[in-house]
């Protein structure tokens, strides 16, 4: 039972770091930069994604950069734009980030149940052993 708790315990943490992540995309998303050049890097802000996996000891999410990162913007007034007006914005789907988030909250919640009951068992256990 033990066991079930530290399983749960891990699902939840890798559902905070979706949150998390998904909340840092949100919050950044008109977050513009300069276009990307051979000679400069692009310094708007770049989305995050996270990689779940589960194993036998439950669950992990590991952290990392989307693999397209921007989507050009015309915006002339910005400082950031280049002689064409162009920005790079973060390539964010708002819609996708809103169904990460709810997913996320799912998921974090069965775990927290699944946490309950295990504690409710152990404690079960106990009354019936003393």
């Amino acid at each position: 039972m033990i066991e079930a708790m530290r399983i749960a315990a891990t699902g939840m943490r890798a559902a905070a770091t979706r949150m998390e992540v998904s909340a840092s995309n949100v919050a950044n998303v008109a977050t513009s930069g300069r276009v990307e050049t051979p000679q400069s890097p692009s310094d708007a802000y770049r989305p995050l994604a996270v990689t779940q996996q589960a194993g036998a000891g439950g669950v992990s999410a590991s952290v990392g950069e989307r693999s397209a990162p921007f989507r050009l913007a015309y915006d002339p007034t910005s400082p950031d734009a280049d002689a064409d007006g162009m920005v790079a914005m973060p390539a964010v789907d708002l819609a996708g980030e809103a169904v990460e988030q709810l997913t996320a909250k799912i998921a974090y919640e069965a775990s927290v149940k699944t946490f309950k009951i295990a504690d409710e068992m152990a404690r079960e256990a106990l009354d019936i052993l003393s």
